[in-house]
Protein backbone atom coordinates (compact mmCIF):
# COMPACT_ATOMS: atom_id res chain seq x y z
CA UNK A 1 0.00 0.00 0.00
CA UNK A 2 1.50 3.47 -0.73
CA UNK A 3 2.83 5.35 2.00
CA UNK A 4 0.65 8.62 1.08
CA UNK A 5 -3.04 6.40 1.45
CA UNK A 6 -5.28 8.06 3.59
CA UNK A 7 -5.78 6.92 6.82
CA UNK A 8 -8.80 5.39 8.51
CA UNK A 9 -10.60 5.46 12.10
CA UNK A 10 -11.32 1.99 13.61
CA UNK A 11 -15.13 2.44 14.16
CA UNK A 12 -14.48 0.91 17.58
CA UNK A 13 -11.63 2.16 19.06
CA UNK A 14 -11.15 5.36 17.23
CA UNK A 15 -7.52 4.63 16.34
CA UNK A 16 -6.35 5.95 12.40
CA UNK A 17 -5.15 2.84 10.19
CA UNK A 18 -4.42 2.69 6.77
CA UNK A 19 -7.53 1.33 4.68
CA UNK A 20 -5.81 -2.10 4.77
CA UNK A 21 -5.11 -2.24 8.76
CA UNK A 22 -8.81 -2.42 9.13
CA UNK A 23 -11.21 -5.48 9.01
CA UNK A 24 -14.85 -6.07 8.19
CA UNK A 25 -16.97 -6.90 11.16
CA UNK A 26 -20.70 -7.91 10.79
CA UNK A 27 -22.48 -6.16 13.04
CA UNK A 28 -25.17 -8.04 12.47
CA UNK A 29 -23.54 -12.03 11.96
CA UNK A 30 -24.04 -13.03 8.25
CA UNK A 31 -25.23 -16.68 10.03
CA UNK A 32 -27.97 -14.22 11.81
CA UNK A 33 -28.90 -12.90 8.58
CA UNK A 34 -26.33 -10.06 8.32
CA UNK A 35 -25.91 -8.65 5.06
CA UNK A 36 -22.97 -5.76 3.47
CA UNK A 37 -25.49 -3.05 4.99
CA UNK A 38 -24.18 -4.13 8.58
CA UNK A 39 -20.88 -4.09 8.17
CA UNK A 40 -18.29 -1.63 9.79
CA UNK A 41 -14.45 -1.59 9.38
CA UNK A 42 -12.53 -1.95 13.14
CA UNK A 43 -9.09 -2.36 13.83
CA UNK A 44 -8.20 -6.12 14.03
CA UNK A 45 -7.45 -6.15 17.36
CA UNK A 46 -10.66 -4.87 18.26
CA UNK A 47 -12.39 -7.45 16.21
CA UNK A 48 -10.74 -10.28 17.77
CA UNK A 49 -11.52 -8.96 20.75
CA UNK A 50 -15.18 -8.76 19.64
CA UNK A 51 -15.67 -12.34 18.82
CA UNK A 52 -13.17 -13.35 21.95
CA UNK A 53 -16.04 -12.08 24.30
CA UNK A 54 -19.57 -12.66 22.20
CA UNK A 55 -21.28 -15.58 20.78
CA UNK A 56 -22.95 -14.18 17.08
CA UNK A 57 -26.03 -14.54 18.66
CA UNK A 58 -24.72 -11.83 21.24
CA UNK A 59 -23.96 -10.04 19.08
CA UNK A 60 -27.22 -10.02 16.79
CA UNK A 61 -29.58 -9.43 19.68
CA UNK A 62 -27.86 -7.37 22.19
CA UNK A 63 -24.57 -5.41 20.28
CA UNK A 64 -25.99 -4.96 16.30
CA UNK A 65 -24.52 -1.72 16.03
CA UNK A 66 -20.67 -0.44 16.72
CA UNK A 67 -22.32 2.37 18.81
CA UNK A 68 -23.86 -0.37 21.31
CA UNK A 69 -20.70 -2.31 21.47
CA UNK A 70 -18.68 0.75 22.72
CA UNK A 71 -20.90 0.96 25.25
CA UNK A 72 -20.92 -2.71 26.39
CA UNK A 73 -19.14 -3.18 29.95
CA UNK A 74 -17.48 -6.32 28.85
CA UNK A 75 -15.50 -3.87 26.68
CA UNK A 76 -15.15 -0.82 28.15
CA UNK A 77 -11.56 -1.54 30.00
CA UNK A 78 -10.31 -2.84 27.30
CA UNK A 79 -11.08 0.04 24.77
CA UNK A 80 -10.21 2.42 27.08
CA UNK A 81 -6.87 0.56 26.89
CA UNK A 82 -6.07 -0.05 23.57
CA UNK A 83 -7.27 3.63 22.85
CA UNK A 84 -3.89 4.57 24.34
CA UNK A 85 -1.63 1.93 21.95
CA UNK A 86 -0.05 2.64 19.09
CA UNK A 87 -1.46 1.44 16.03
CA UNK A 88 1.66 -0.57 15.34
CA UNK A 89 1.35 -2.12 18.44
CA UNK A 90 -0.62 -5.82 18.29
CA UNK A 91 -0.88 -8.01 21.13
CA UNK A 92 -2.71 -11.05 21.45
CA UNK A 93 -5.84 -11.05 23.49
CA UNK A 94 -6.75 -13.76 25.65
CA UNK A 95 -9.25 -15.73 25.41
CA UNK A 96 -12.56 -15.32 27.43
CA UNK A 97 -13.02 -17.99 30.08
CA UNK A 98 -16.87 -18.05 28.89
CA UNK A 99 -18.44 -16.27 25.97
CA UNK A 100 -20.89 -13.58 26.58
Amino acid sequence: MPADSPEMPCQLCGRSFPRAGLTRHHCLPKSKGGTEDHVELICGQCHTMVHATFTNATLATVYPTVAELRKAPELIAFIRWVRKQPATRRTRNEPRRRKV
